[in-house]
């Protein structure tokens, strides 16, 4: 069973692939220094963890093409509960400045409530008569629920 292929759909991504090995990469060194500052976050007593923590990215116009196009799943490349990209120039003093250039991140604690099942800190909790401990992501995945769609993580 260890060695047995169990999903024969996929296939090499061109070297020229608009998500490719290149962006792929790009997202990665991102993420590496998100996690950083994370880290700092919890050291300092600002979240408990990834989850509990919303991230404001500060970033350059390139930066932002790349992240732009995995819109909302970027939250989940990150494991954060949220993620708001903006502009570099709009970046606040208290802001944390990376070694990736172009790139700085703030951030916070999530005001919002914890869902019971994935642990996103999400606005929606709370709001469902049915599923008050629940988000909109994870009762959409329940056996009666459509199931969610995600495209990239």
């Amino acid at each position: 069973m260890l060695l047995e292929e169990y999903y024969t759909g996929l296939a090499t991504l061109a070297d020229d692939a608009e998500m490719g090995r290149d962006f792929w990469e790009r997202v990665l060194e991102v993420k590496q220094a998100v996690n950083k500052c994370l880290e700092d976050a919890r050291n300092a007593k600002t979240i408990k963890g990834s989850l509990a923590a919303e991230v404001t990215l500060h970033v350059d116009d390139a930066l932002h093409a790349t992240l732009a196009k995995l819109g909302d799943e970027l939250r989940f490349v990150m494991l954060t509960s949220e993620v708001t990209l903006k502009p570099l120039a709009e970046a606040p003093a208290e802001a944390e400045a990376t070694e990736l250039e172009g790139l700085k991140v703030a951030v916070v604690e999530s005001p919002n409530n914890k869902c019971e099942r994935c642990w996103h800190h999400r606005e929606e909790v709370g709001t469902h008569p049915e599923h008050p401990d629940l988000c909109n992501r994870c009762i959409s995945n329940l056996p009666d629920g459509p199931g969610e769609t995600r495209r990239y993580a």
